[in-house]
């Protein structure tokens, strides 16, 4: 009885809140960069630009492949590198690069490219 009572109650909130649709919610920009990797910094203040904006989430992972260069990044993770590397198989790639962004879990963007990155967030809020 109770058990039947709260599968209706759940049921019946469920029916009740409405699906976030995509501009209800943030595009979420992950930018994979790097400290020893010359090429980031432009994307790394793309980045910031883009975190000033509502409709976005805005976060950066930094790999740990370029330290193997002799810099070490302190900011760097291997999991950051596991996490780019799964998005690269996800999209049936086996390249990873920095700067690279991923727009919204699904769409490489180069992350220092303005023009792709505006958009990439404005299809996914479409």
């Amino acid at each position: 009885m109770i058990r039947s009572l709260l599968t209706g109650l759940l049921a019946a909130t469920a029916l009740a809140v409405p699906p976030a649709v995509a501009a209800e919610r943030p595009v979420v920009v992950e930018l994979f960069t790097s400290q020893g990797c010359s090429s980031c910094p432009p994307a790394d203040a793309l980045l910031a630009t883009l975190a000033d904006r509502p409709e976005v989430l805005a976060l950066a992972f930094h790999v740990d492949y370029w330290n193997r260069l002799g810099w070490t990044d302190p900011f760097s993770s291997a999991w950051a590198t596991a996490r780019q590397e799964a998005y690269a198989a996800l999209m049936g790639s086996s390249q990873v690069y920095t700067p690279q962004a991923v727009g919204d879990g699904g769409r490489d963007i180069v992350g220092s490219d303005r023009e792709a990155m505006d958009s990439a967030i404005a299809d996914a809020r479409s």
